[in-house]
């Protein structure tokens, strides 16, 4: 058996393989030595047989198929019809002698991508390499398009984010399975729909604003929405929105991603919450408090600390700060600067618990120091608290 297959060319990318089918081999030949002397490049197989052309059809290697309509026990559509239970996609061009509307109108009919008519002169043969290369590359086009929203579509559904396609007109056309458990919707029950289904009356106005400035500005919006999930549930969700144009800029879709973020929200205000609270009982203490992180930075210290020490500046200024400078700068107040240094990396390398541990200031006010080491997310912590004991010192 002949090998049905192209020879490798070292330009794969940009040669256009054709196979021409014709019954007359001086014909073929020709067509082959016009067309391989053309720039593209072009690379021809030529066969007589149709069955023959078939198995270069089935190799899979063809990027256009010519064909001319009458040759023997079959014509050029009968052989499309073959070609095209095999392969649906590749262009077909029938190249023939035949002329008549007829032929013409049934050969559109049947499918065929162009219809060439046989002349004589060199003229013809460059009339075929434009119509070969044309839709050739017609071809590409849809097939790199085809794949891009393959890979689109499934990217949208293995996405771990609820997504929604809208066309133009915001008409859901497309929701994935993240979006169906967030909202409890099924894509069929939201596509055709809009986002009336899951935005609560009394913001609808807002996301309608956000609607036209998408549409406006024909670019990327995000924001943090109430919506309404199909049991009546309320949840707080943030939305990514991103318009999509097309090369005149016109919006073609509007792609919006999002993620319930409720019980995300509710730990945030819970965490602010409490940290509202812990943050008044530091300040309304009777004692120096100051909290550091594993690294030696300031989480908190309180206003009777800075009070305890006559420090000036605000408290908050001092969050982030390295501790071990602060304590340089405090040692100043101390009556023993040094081993008021030496004694807090004393306590902060054996990590235990400290308790009333007396210390004398310059200027011979007593103070008693307690340390406690606090485990933190990302290490351990430390925690100090300084109290003024010069009157049980007198007593």
């Amino acid at each position: 058996m002949p090998d049905r297959t192209f020879r490798p060319h070292p330009n794969h990318g940009s040669v256009v393989r054709v196979l021409h089918v014709d019954d007359d081999p001086a014909f073929l030949d020709l067509v082959s030595t016009y067309l391989e002397q053309m720039d593209g490049p072009f690379e021809v197989r030529s066969e007589t047989e149709v069955d023959d052309a078939i198995e270069v059809v089935e190799s899979g290697s063809v990027d256009c198929v010519v064909s001319d309509y009458e040759m023997p026990d079959t014509n050029g559509l009968a052989f499309l019809e073959r070609v095209r239970e095999r392969d649906p996609t590749i262009p077909f061009v029938l190249f023939t002698g035949k002329g008549s509307e007829e032929i013409a109108s049934e050969a559109i009919s049947a499918g065929v991508t162009d219809y060439i008519q046989k002349r004589s002169g060199a003229d013809q043969y460059t009339v075929l390499a434009n119509r070969v290369q044309n839709a050739v590359d017609q071809a590409r086009s849809r097939a790199a398009l085809a794949a891009s929203q393959e890979r689109l579509s499934r990217f949208i559904e293995q996405s771990p984010l609820g997504t929604i396609e809208y066309d133009k007109t915001f008409r859901i056309v497309r929701a994935n399975r993240a979006a169906e458990e967030i909202l409890g919707y099924s894509e069929s029950e939201l596509v055709g729909g809009t986002w009336l289904r899951f935005v609560p009356a009394e913001f609808r106005r807002h996301v309608a604003e956000v609607e036209r400035g998408l549409l406006l500005n024909k670019g990327g919006y995000q924001s943090v929405n109430e919506n309404v999930r199909a049991d009546g549930e309320r949840i707080r969700c943030a939305w990514h929105n991103q318009v999509v144009t097309d090369d005149d800029g016109e919006v073609i879709r509007v792609f919006s991603q999002f993620e319930d973020v409720t019980e995300r929200t509710k730990r945030k205000r819970e965490i602010e919450q409490t940290n509202a609270v812990l943050s008044t009982v530091l300040d309304a203490l009777p004692i120096g408090v100051l909290a550091e992180d594993a690294d030696r930075r300031i989480l908190r210290v309180n206003r009777h600390l800075y009070d305890l020490f006559d420090l000036d500046g605000d408290p908050a200024d001092a969050i982030g700060r390295d501790c071990a400078g602060f304590a340089d700068q405090m040692s100043e107040l101390f009556d023993d600067p040094e081993s008021f240094v030496d004694g807090i990396d004393t306590i902060v390398d054996a990590k235990r618990p400290v308790d009333d541990e007396r210390i004398t200031l310059a200027d011979g006010r007593v103070l008693l120091r307690t340390y406690r080491p606090v485990d933190l997310p990302d290490g351990h912590g430390h925690l100090w608290a300084y109290r003024d004991a010069t009157d049980e010192r007198e007593g």
